[in-house]
């Protein structure tokens, strides 16, 4: 009967340590970054304008 008492002991001493530090990772702000991150996907891109580069031309038939 006393390894029960101190299975339960340790399980509670276990889960409050887990909880403290899920508590101290949430007031960090450990999480927000994966929202972040979600919705990155969906920015729009910024169009990048390169003034080296001229627009092509599809080649002509002109020959026939």
């Amino acid at each position: 009967m006393d390894i029960l008492i101190v299975t339960l002991f340790v399980s509670l001493l276990l889960g409050l340590a887990g909880l403290f530090l899920f508590v101290l990772r949430l007031r960090a702000g450990d999480f927000e970054h994966a929202d972040r991150l979600s919705l990155l996907p969906l920015d729009n891109d910024e169009p990048v304008d390169s003034p080296d580069r001229q627009p092509t031309r599809a080649p002509s038939d002109s020959g026939s």
